[in-house]
């Protein structure tokens, strides 16, 4: 889990992403798709829907840094869960999108390349390791997301 500054530094440096977003989400495209090119035939021609994705999907999981510690003992819908939102995020992009767990470090390669692209100078190290540790623990459970699924279809055709 992140710390309470670690999710500060989150939340102010995204603060600052917000006013830049539209170009933020074409700098990531342009660096995911240099990085894979292979990566492009993921996604539809016109990525104008998939770049409102990202920053909306962003912005709900900065959103989630909001709680302190002392706050987690409130009860969440699963609307409002992260876990559960982003757990159902992999699996859609396993079973949607067939998107390769390979693709996790590149992607997170693009984004952490993107902020500091966006941020500059308040790009401080401490604000690129809260970001680090977070996408980290994104992916991962957006892979166990994507694992169960593919083990749900295993055991559905074992049946």
């Amino acid at each position: 889990m992140l710390t309470d500054p670690e999710k500060k530094a989150v939340l102010g440096s995204w603060r600052l992403v917000v006013p830049i977003a539209d170009t933020a989400a074409d700098f990531f495209y342009q660096r995911l798709f240099e990085l894979a090119p292979e990566y492009r035939a993921l996604f539809g021609e016109d990525l104008a829907a998939q770049k409102r994705k990202l920053v909306t999907m962003f912005s709900f999981i900065v959103k989630a840094m909001d709680w302190l510690d002392e706050d987690w003992k409130d009860e969440v819908g699963p609307e409002e869960d992260l876990c559960f939102v982003v757990l159902a995020l992999g699996r859609r992009h396993a079973n949607l999108y067939k998107v390769p767990d390979a693709a996790y470090e590149t992607v997170g390669e693009a984004l952490l390349w993107t902020l500091d692209q966006g941020l500059g100078q308040a790009f401080t190290p401490e604000v690129k390791e809260a970001w680090t540790k977070l996408y980290g623990l994104v992916a991962t459970t957006m892979k166990v997301g994507a694992r169960a699924s593919r083990l749900e279809t295993r055991l559905g055709e074992v049946a």
